[in-house]
């Protein structure tokens, strides 16, 4: 669903006279009642395989599972594929779009082979797309290996929130959007982040150092954010090594980020839970459990 409501996008797929797939782009404008599907497409085309958002002018995102990449769809029939910056091997995924259209934030690998290269987040400005600064280090203030997503921004495309993916480190990060001059990025709850150089042990008994990290992450969740880009849902995480060294007990706690204030409110009263969104005003909701959501409070 758009931003503000007015349209919903998806797909309807079909079998093809050759028992193959096809799949036609739906989208539903609610205020006139109007629909429009295109296609069918032949899955050789345009495989469809998860839609990612909608902006407020209809413009719809789905992902193309077999071909790479995502594919936007307007109202009008118009097909584009997003690109990727130049140099660029990998084709890129779009996650989220601002209200107006203006501007779409996903992800790209800069070397399809992985040979060396790292996957990087992208901000698309009126369809030119640029990379989003990495900070220094990861989440654990080590090396990137694998690198970071930017997965929502704010109705208003002023807040870009993001992943880091080492591994299931998954922090959360977040950038103040200002084009070609946005700054490196923050981690969400800095002011309650602690990282700490520990050593663990591998299988076999060998040590090696690491950190142990208290923050806040996120995974692929695409509405964490409030429209104006002042709050943040996430989730505060802990961790302590177990008996051995051999891997970590974890933690996890809903907590929600104010990016004006730059402080944290982990919501201690509920455990092994997450903050799923927060309006402007701070009314926040939390899903109850981590692996999955089997039920949810509202709080202010």
């Amino acid at each position: 669903m758009s931003p503000n409501g007015r349209f919903v996008g998806g797909y309807a797929a079909s079998v093809a006279p050759d028992d193959s797939w096809q799949y036609s782009p739906v989208i539903t404008d609610l205020e006139t009642g109007e629909v429009y599907e295109f296609g069918p497409y032949p899955e050789a085309i345009h495989f469809l395989t998860q839609t990612m958002c909608i902006s407020d002018h209809g413009v719809l995102f789905i992902k193309d599972g077999y071909n790479g990449g995502t594919v936007a769809f307007d109202t009008e029939g118009n097909i584009t594929e997003p690109r990727s910056p130049e140099g660029y091997k990998g084709k890129p995924t779009i996650e989220a779009t601002s209200s107006d259209g203006k501007y779409w934030v996903g992800y790209a690998n800069d070397d399809i082979l992985s040979e060396g290269g790292l996957t990087r987040p992208l901000l698309w400005t009126d369809g030119i797309p640029a990379e989003l600064p990495f900070p220094d280090k990861n989440f654990r203030n080590e090396d990137f290996r694998v690198g970071i997503m930017a997965r929502g921004i704010s109705a208003n495309g002023e807040i870009i929130y993001g992943t880091s993916w080492e591994n299931s480190d998954f922090g959360m990060l977040y950038w103040v959007n200002n084009g070609e001059n946005t700054a490196k990025p923050r981690w969400v709850g800095e002011d309650v982040r602690e990282v700490t150089e520990i050593t663990m042990q591998m299988g076999d008994g060998t040590e090696y150092k690491t950190h142990k990290v208290y923050g806040c992450i996120c995974t692929a969740e695409l509405t964490k954010i409030s429209p104006s880009g002042k709050w943040i849902a996430t989730t505060y995480r802990t961790e302590e090594p177990n008996e051995g060294g051999m891997s970590f007990s974890i933690t996890q706690t809903p907590a929600f980020y104010n990016t004006e204030t730059e402080t944290t409110i982990i919501v201690d009263e509920y455990s092994d839970s997450t903050g799923m969104y927060v309006t402007d005003d701070g009314i926040a909701f939390i899903g109850i459990g981590t692996l999955g959501v089997s039920s949810a409070v509202v709080y202010d």
